[in-house]
């Protein structure tokens, strides 16, 4: 009752629509074989066929990311043209989500669009309802096979998150090994590639902006890890950095769930300082790479607490407030009044002592140890599930905690109290060293050590009054200079 009959229309009028899910290699000749099929049933039955409509590496389920483009102009042409048949290779080609499916066939019911489907050998009248049931049940099945997938999926990709196994993108720095049958065996270090890894880890830490580096990168022509066009950028390096992989951690659904199978690239030390460095919130993404003033965004206003730009003038530059204007000094005068306390800081016998307070030398390690003590109590709840002891509930209620614990743990075992940079500035030679770093570095090491205050001066000045900075502090000091005594 559902075949078209012959010579019910003088020319049937057909449209095709192909689609495969996965097809990496763009090579679309799954979607060729449906339609060379399609239309040899269309020849068959001599139909006319319209259109054509294709959509290559597109998936249908309700978890698809991109959209359907093809299937999109499908709808618009079965709504505004005259159509008599539909051919589809196979039901699920025309969707494997519910919702939509049931959409098409509405459509094709009110348009009176029969449905041909080639697997089955077989056009439907969506008018007669042991039809129409036979393709609502096809898209219940093609949607139940859908989650199915996705379940597999999911699982194996958990399962080797827990492992420690690659899964996914690979990662700049290493190279994938494979058998003779094609499977996987290991995942190595691309020597060349993990080199600029390590310099770009290196450089950071030395306190070298990530802009700098890139385009430095970009200057010598290395390639990007996805070979883009635009080249390095300072957010590719930061990301790069800050990517636990390059440690030797899986990382699944944005947490770390314990060490790889792979081998790190950067050594926990270097990783914990870019880490500390990269997210410590005091730090600002410097854009200029032509830096020429040392206090620029690091002097603050204390009128307004608004950030101080240089600007002309009249016969000098000086740092004013960039809000308000509330304040202003001269940036010689303001500049050489912070660098000489700064030396005078890091030139005691005693100052990492005071950047780095002996009571909080032992957090670090306190905090790694805490981090494997929450990992085995982890794991001792992952057996009990196993064995039918505890629910799946309670165990993910556990696993929330203990996972939250865990990252919030990790945060603090890669705190650096003190960064290489300052750390290398101390002692009696300080002031020769400082002179050896770049402004950009200079800056750095003003960034981490003060909070810079600039208050009003009075009329007729003509030198820098340091009570203009009492309420100046260094960072971690609850006493402001001028309790201090130091203004």
């Amino acid at each position: 009752m559902g075949e078209i009959k012959p010579g019910l229309r003088a020319a049937v009028v057909a449209v095709i629509y192909a689609r495969v899910s996965d097809d990496d290699k763009r090579q679309r000749r799954s979607v060729g074989e449906q339609e060379q099929e399609c239309q040899q049933d269309a020849a068959d039955h001599d139909w006319t066929v319209a259109r054509v409509f294709v959509d290559n590496d597109r998936s249908a389920s309700r978890y698809a990311r991109k959209q359907r483009e093809e299937y999109a102009k499908l709808l618009d042409y079965l709504a505004a043209e005259h159509v008599d048949v539909l051919i589809l290779w196979e039901s699920s080609r025309g969707g494997r989500e519910l919702e939509g499916w049931a959409g098409l066939l509405n459509l094709c019911r009110r348009r009176r669009v029969r449905i041909h489907v080639v697997t089955h050998r077989r056009t439907y009248d969506l008018e007669n309802p042991r039809d129409w049931r036979t393709l609502a049940e096809d898209g219940v099945d093609s949607a139940y096979e859908s989650e199915k997938t996705r379940e597999r999926i999911l699982r194996s990709v958990r399962a080797k998150a827990a492992s420690g196994l690659p899964h996914g993108k690979l990662l700049y720095g290493y190279r994938r090994t494979y058998d003779d049958r094609g499977n996987f065996v290991a995942q190595v270090i691309h020597e060349e590639q993990a080199e600029v890894v390590r310099e770009a880890a290196r450089r950071v830490v030395a306190g070298e902006p990530c802009r700098s580096i890139a385009l430095d990168f970009n200057r010598r022509g290395i390639p990007t890890p996805r070979g883009g066009k635009n080249g390095w950028s300072l957010s590719q390096i930061g990301r790069t950095l800050r990517n636990p992989g390059y440690n030797g951690k899986r990382v699944h659904l944005g947490k770390i769930v314990g060490d790889a199978e792979w081998p790190a690239i950067i050594d926990d030390e270097t990783y914990a300082l870019c880490r500390s460095i990269l997210t410590d919130p005091r730090r600002k993404t410097q854009r200029d790479t032509a830096l020429r003033h040392l206090l620029s965004g690091a002097a603050v206003c204390d009128v307004c607490g608004s950030r101080m730009r240089v600007q002309k003038n009249r016969t000098h530059y000086g740092y004013l407030c960039a809000a308000r204007f509330c304040v202003s000094v001269k940036t010689t005068v303001l500049e050489d009044f912070v660098v000489a306390v700064l030396m005078a800081r890091l030139a005691r016998p005693d100052a990492l002592d005071l950047l780095a307070p002996a009571e909080d030398a032992g957090a670090p390690e306190r905090a790694r140890r805490e981090v494997e003590e929450k990992r085995a109590r982890l794991d001792e709840w992952y057996v009990a599930a196993a064995r039918g002891e505890i629910s799946p509930t309670a165990l993910g209620v556990i696993e929330r905690e203990l996972r939250a614990e865990i990252e919030e743990a990790e945060s603090r075992a890669q705190h650096v109290e003190v960064p290489p940079l300052v750390r290398d500035l101390v002692g009696p030679d300080v002031e020769q060293r400082w002179e050896r770093l770049t402004i950009g570095q200079q800056r750095g090491v003003v960034s981490l050590l003060l909070d810079l205050r600039v208050g009003k001066t009075y009329r007729g000045a003509r030198s820098l009054d340091p009570a203009r900075l009492g309420n100046s502090r260094w960072r971690g000091d609850s006493r402001t200079w001028a309790e201090g005594g130091l203004v």
